[in-house]
């Protein structure tokens, strides 16, 4: 949510500052500079992946998982099997039915540990087993495009770096707090 409040400074109402909630609290900003609207990058460059997604629980440990995905990635690569068909039989996500698809990705819309390695794949390359928050995924990458950024692209960008930043903030702090005081 977005709220404006007047701030006064000596008695003066001088400005009106935009006050940000995330997860981690309220954030007052300060604009330090403007840069023009084309400081950003005029395009960006999307990714279209699928995946096969597994989530460990009572039935199936992450070691199973991994390895049940290892041996999805060999009869891949061996041509005995589509990943599409694999994607729709094993899958265990909304994409299933897609035989896996994700569709178009902008940076940062992924979680990091699946970004990363989608980013390092090459088009038509499969990943091996990486785990992320939402369970243990094989990643192939369909192909790559450089598009234009749109307004609401440039806002989406920016809103995933200040959660980015506050999920940061807030794990260094709850380190912090955990940490002895030396006396």
């Amino acid at each position: 949510r977005r709220h404006t409040r007047l701030l006064t400074v000596t008695g003066v109402q001088t400005c009106a500052l935009p006050i940000l909630r995330s997860g981690a609290g309220f954030h007052v900003l300060k604009l330090l500079e403007r840069q023009s609207p084309n400081a950003l990058p005029a395009t960006v460059t999307q990714t279209r992946a699928r995946h096969i997604l597994l989530r460990p629980g009572n039935q199936l440990s992450q070691d199973a998982a991994r390895a049940q995905l290892a041996g999805f990635r060999r009869q891949i690569q061996s041509g005995f099997a589509k990943f599409e068909d694999l994607a729709q039989q094993h899958s265990q996500d909304g994409s299933a039915t897609k035989g896996g698809d994700l569709g178009w990705a902008n940076p940062g819309t992924m979680v990091p540990e699946f970004e990363r390695v989608m980013d390092a794949l090459r088009p038509g390359e499969v990943s091996d087993p990486v785990v992320s928050r939402f369970g243990v995924h094989l990643i192939e990458v369909l192909e790559r495009r450089e598009e234009p950024l749109t307004l609401r692209d440039k806002q989406e960008m920016a809103r995933n770096l200040l959660d980015r930043k506050s999920t940061r903030l807030n794990s260094s702090h709850s380190q912090q707090s955990r940490m002895p005081s030396s006396a």
